[in-house]
């Protein structure tokens, strides 16, 4: 069990073009998927969900005073223009599960994204995969209820 030697997944880790690609993905991650915001300079920023049942709230206050996560964590580096070249589309496929899988989408889409390929309908929900503005792909899932 990994628990038992300490390891557990702390954040993800997304490199975008210089302080505008900063900007912008805090905007999208912020106002697209509604994560909270607890740092932003210009060339970093960390965004914060809830896992599972927990609120934004709860995360935002186990991520303050340094509790074990009960949220995932976002975190956006700006780097140089070589250098991200080479890691956008490369990094892991971020998963979110959403409550209302339209709003979101649309909401995202306003912001700069995109869908690659339609919503998908299996038996156990609504899928989409879209790619953000920074250019990285989001996977959406809104299970049946």
């Amino acid at each position: 069990m990994a628990s038992s030697i300490g390891v557990r997944f702390g954040r993800a880790l997304l490199m975008v073009r210089g302080t505008n690609g900063v900007a912008a993905a805090v905007n999208f991650y912020q106002n697209g998927l509604g994560m909270a915001v607890i740092r932003h300079t210009d060339q970093w920023a960390e965004l914060v969900c809830p896992v599972g049942g927990s609120s934004i709230s709860s995360a935002t206050d186990e991520a303050a005073n340094h509790h074990h996560p009960v949220h995932f964590q976002l975190s956006v580096q700006a780097v140089d223009s070589n250098e991200a070249s080479l890691s956008v589309g490369y990094s892991p496929l971020l998963n979110f599960d959403v409550d209302d899988m339209d709003t979101v989408v649309a909401r995202c889409v306003q912001l700069g994204a995109h869908l690659d390929g339609p919503i998908q309908y299996p038996a156990h929900g609504k899928v989409a995969a879209l790619r953000a503005p920074d250019g990285h792909m989001i996977g959406l899932y809104e299970p049946t209820i």
